[in-house]
């Protein structure tokens, strides 16, 4: 199936043509043509080189980019000194005399095996290896375009769609696997031995009040809860399907397809036609934690004793459940399908153990295949084939009915069948491509670094270690300890030790399946919620006073194993309370113990819970001693000492409970600003268009500049400093990085230095007047720096009033970004209130190694609505970490072979905005490095309503470095083997020549 012929989208590319000009935009992806011929007349050469110096013919990349743009080698061909220079992808091709007359043409073709350049058919330069130029444009100094051509054909092997010949090759097999298990089930109703059992127990669909809790739980945190650190990055992969063609990596990677893990991608881009507010597309994972509880609370609880028939196990389930769901599993990440196809492989392979038959482990392999084309996580489906292998491979043995060559065909074909999701409609030359890649660019690590999940986990500074996250993995790997050495009673307090174990080592073997996923996030715990649970059930019985006493055997040892367990679910409570309660971006606003971990009294919990813990585990085992050594053979516990179990359950519900209660909080007490809850109840009520909504932007930084008082000029300056009026003219090189913002310049003062080293400079700005607006606190005081704000400079907002009878000095922190421009910003209604008028107090250190520092003339913004600037079906770039809060912002197109170039960029806050420079940069296979190349970025300042003083989001105007033409395009399909490889995708900087 992965060889199968596939339709190929192929784009050729001429130039010039009736819409090109001297500059024309051509941006790639991938960078490099498949093939690029290039020919060019003597008399075009001739006339550049009556021009004196060098004159570019034709380049592939803009001549005068901005200098903050990638660099990516391109092609080059140039005049000078009457000789022509060919240079592609950094390596020279020739150099070759122009011949003073005659006709003669160049050409110099390209492609991935070779790259020369011949004159009238004679070869004058040749390099081998893969020299193909990028491309962004063709650009010339030429003054006529006649006599040149170029003639390129896009890289478009990864714009592929399923022929009428793979499609039927997929019926066919599909058909055979259904008619395999179809005979399957006929020979299982006729075999010796095999036992009929219910599927689902009487009455299964009568909804309980757990059930309505578990769905009122869910529904609650689809409103509320928090958006998971890849939300962004996966919306855009599936909002970018429709001009992909294919399920792409949008952000880096080249845009390599995400197959063979990328059917799930496919099922959520069909879901988002109906809508893309976060609300709709987290009802999936919604779904998916019904199922999962569904299958844990219907099909798994009733086979792990007779425990579970207590009234209270399935509350004890639902909360260990919710405490494992609601911080992993909640959004657009691929753990929710996991979570729900390792639970239902581990039902269908108990259901083949305890019938005797072979159909449920059939289907149950069907379901590795598919859960494993989720994503490499979904590995650990095969965890509870490998926990029952022994059961298992006696139930094959027994089956002296089945052929042995047919079953291993069929067991072979189960789960390879998910073949058919991994490569519906790629092949194998292309997933082949673009997992190597991947692993080229890098971004994976190896399986010996698997302590580096556990680290994060632990990892106070990271949103990935935190609070609600640590709870259920820490309960869940000291409840496998724990359980191993219990489950090896055969009386375990009415625990069924045969399913049990197999809970326990289908949670320890997917732990260790996990060790070789390329990534070693903390996120992929959820995968572990359904059967975790399960896990947890069994744990907490186990640790409750029943479950120690009937496998203690006397008082005593019930006693030291209580305070065993005590002393372990103290640890797990100290480390998990060591964390913050912690989520990604926007979720962290107002959250309780966001920053702080949890404090009582103004001591740490976590301290206090191990003082606690260890001191009344110890004191039980002093206790028991003592008692145990005056001749006292029934040492009873006391009953107000608490269980392990109950410990442990106050801690799940506890850390549920924090996490409902501060969303919901958080969403009420910011109803006035944006919250994630906000933004869904508008998307119930009507159109949504996300944080957007919410968003204020400054278009034109210089219309709020505030009045000098009395209308005095803005004096000239001081020694060190030197005046910026507010074009680039006024501007020296000198004074370091332009006040720019919103592509103006701002005035202000730029250091220029003392002409003693190290002696700092200072300056002291006349008087502004603060606007009524900045007097009440509705809008805040902003000034921008650019340059270095070290230990050694500083600005000081001084605060005064008319009469002139009080100053108040505030000091403004930096902020991030340097040296680029970034704005400051502060209530001057909160700091200083009563005040009218501020100046400011600018020291610069003059560090030799520091960029200079300038800033701009306060002001009091002038703000717009960004539905307003971008008003909703915009196209723009919106970098990974924002993509899902933006729903009516179009996505800028990755067409077959080439990008499309937007006119805005949608970026993180400052503090964050690195993060999004992967979709730019070469080296990461940014899919967006040539349209950058042909822009220069404008940042406008934005702002989050009834929060002014928060950095929320960033927004670049995109500005074409000149006026840009367009080529002449031809697109056509052709039909692929799907075996065959043109040259490799090139990597700049990675991949050899």
């Amino acid at each position: 199936f992965p060889f199968a012929p596939v339709n190929q989208t192929e784009v050729e590319i001429n130039w010039p043509s009736a819409g090109s000009g001297p500059a024309t935009a051509i941006p790639l992806l991938p960078y490099q043509p498949i093939s690029l011929t290039a020919s060019l007349s003597c008399e075009v050469a001739r006339r550049a080189a009556e021009t004196p110096g060098e004159t570019v013919l034709l380049s592939t990349i803009p001549l005068n980019p901005d200098p903050q743009a990638p660099v990516l080698p391109g092609l080059r061909i140039s005049v000078a000194d009457g000789t022509l220079l060919v240079n592609s992808y950094d390596r020279v091709i020739a150099e070759d005399p122009i011949p003073a007359a005659g006709r003669c043409d160049w050409t110099l073709s390209s492609n991935p095996t070779r790259t020369d350049l011949d004159r009238d058919g004679k070869q004058i330069g040749a390099v081998d290896g893969d020299v193909r130029p990028g491309v962004a444009g063709i650009f010339t100094e030429a003054d006529d375009r006649a006599g040149m051509q170029v003639r390129m054909l896009a890289d478009t092997r990864f714009h592929t769609s399923i022929t009428p010949v793979k499609l039927s090759l997929a019926v066919l097999c599909l058909a055979s696997l259904l008619g395999a298990l179809a005979a399957i089930r006929t020979m299982d109703r006729t075999a010796a031995g095999h036992r009929r059992l219910r599927l689902v127990p009487a009455r299964w669909w009568r909804p309980r009040l757990v059930d309505a809790t578990i769905a009122a739980v869910l529904g609650l945190w689809a409103v509320v809860g928090p958006i998971s650190i890849d939300d962004g990055y996966i919306a855009g992969i599936i909002r970018s399907r429709s001009s992909n063609g294919f399920s792409g990596n949008f952000y880096r990677w080249l845009n390599a397809p995400e197959a063979p893990f990328s059917y799930f991608y496919e099922l959520y881009a069909l879901w988002s036609t109906v809508s893309f507010s976060p609300l709709w597309m987290r009802l999936p994972s919604v779904l998916l934690g019904l199922l999962t509880w569904f299958i844990l609370s219907r099909l798994l609880l009733p086979r792990l004793g007779t425990f579970t028939t207590a009234r209270s196990v399935p509350w004890i389930a639902a909360a260990v459940f919710v405490g494992w769901w609601l911080p992993f599993n909640l959004g657009l990440r691929p753990e929710p399908w996991v979570a729900a196809g390792l639970i239902a492989v581990w039902c269908a392979v108990e259901r083949g153990i305890a019938t005797r038959r072979l159909l449920p482990l059939l289907v149950g392999l069907v379901l590795v295949g598919a859960t494993v084309a989720v994503t490499p996580t979904g590995g650990i489906a095969a965890a509870p084939f490998l926990a029952a292998l022994f059961p298992v491979l006696r139930l094959v043995r027994a089956r002296t009915d089945a052929h042995r060559a047919p079953l291993v065909a069929l067991v072979l074909a189960a789960p390879t069948s998910a073949l058919l999701l991994m490569f519906a409609d790629q092949t194998y030359a292309s997933v082949s491509e673009s997992t190597r890649v991947r692993r080229l660019i890098g971004g994976g690590l190896p399986w010996y670094q698997e302590y580096v999940r556990y680290a994060e986990l632990l990892d106070p500074t990271s949103v990935q270690g935190a609070l609600q996250a640590r709870v259920p993995v820490l309960l869940a790997l000291s409840g496998i300890v724990g359980l191993v050495w219990v489950l090896r009673h055969r009386n375990a307090a009415g625990i069924a030790v045969g399913p049990a174990n197999r809970v326990v080592w289908s949670t320890g073997l997917s732990l260790v399946l996990m060790t070789f996923t390329p990534t070693k996030w903390t996120m992929h715990f959820g995968a572990l919620a359904g059967v975790g649970a399960a896990l947890l059930v069994l744990a907490v019985r186990a640790w409750s006073g029943a479950g120690i006493r009937s496998i203690a055997g006397s008082n005593d040892r019930t006693v030291r194993g209580t305070a065993a367990g005590i002393a372990v679910v103290t640890v797990v409570s100290s480390l998990a309370l060591a964390g913050l309660h912690q989520y990604p971006y926007v979720s962290n606003y107002g959250i309780t113990w966001s920053t702080l971990a949890p404090v009582l009294f103004g001591y740490p919990m976590s301290t206090i819970a191990l003082a606690a813990g260890l001191l009344l585990a110890g004191g039980l085992v002093v206790w028991s001693a003592w008692r145990g050594a005056g001749g006292s053979r029934q040492v009873q516990l006391p009953g107000w000492i608490p269980t392990p179990a109950v410990l442990a359950l106050v801690l799940v519900l506890a850390t549920v409970a924090l996490q409902l209660g501060s969303f919901t909080r958080s969403s009420v007490e910011r109803r006035d600003t944006y919250t994630v809850a906000g933004q869904n109840v508008d998307a119930l009520t009507g159109d949504s268009c996300g944080l957007a909504d919410d968003l204020l932007v400054e278009p034109d930084p210089k219309a709020g500049l505030l009045a000098p008082v009395d209308g005095a000029a803005t004096p000239p300056g001081a020694e060190g400093f030197v005046l910026l009026a507010g074009t680039a003219a006024d501007f020296r090189p000198e004074a370091g990085v332009p006040l720019t913002l919103a592509g103006t310049q701002l005035p202000g003062w730029a250091s220029t230095g003392s002409e003693t080293p190290y002696e700092p400079v200072s300056l002291t700005s006349e008087w502004f007047r603060l606007t009524d607006a900045q007097q009440s606190g509705e809008l805040p005081l902003v000034t921008t720096v650019s340059g270095d704000l070290g230990p050694r400079d500083g600005v000081v907002v001084e605060f005064g009033t008319s009469n002139g009878t009080e100053v108040t000095a505030v000091e403004l922190g930096d902020q991030p970004g340097a040296p680029e421009p970034r704005d400051i910003r502060m209530d001057p209604a909160a700091v200083a209130p009563g005040t009218d008028v501020v100046r400011l107090v600018v020291t610069d250190g003059v560090k030799p190694q520091e960029i200079p520092l300038s800033v701009s003339e306060p002001r009091a913004p002038h703000l717009v609505p960004m539905n307003d600037l971008l008003p909703p079906g915009t196209t723009a770039i919106t970098d990974w970490p924002v993509a899902f809060l933006f729903p009516c912002i179009t996505l800028a197109a990755l067409p077959p072979g080439t990008a499309e170039l937007p006119t805005w960029r949608i970026t993180p806050p400052t503090y964050d905005e690195d993060s999004g420079d992967i979709t730019y940069a070469p080296q990461t296979g940014g899919p967006f490095v040539a349209p950058r190349l042909l822009v220069r970025e404008a940042r406008v300042s934005v702002y989050l309503r009834n929060d002014l003083l928060r950095d929320v989001a960033g927004l670049r105007r995109w500005v074409p470095i000149t006026e840009l033409g367009r080529p002449a395009v031809e697109v056509q399909s052709t039909v692929k083997p799907g075996w065959e490889h043109t040259g490799r995708v090139t990597v700049p900087g990675l991949d050899p020549v």
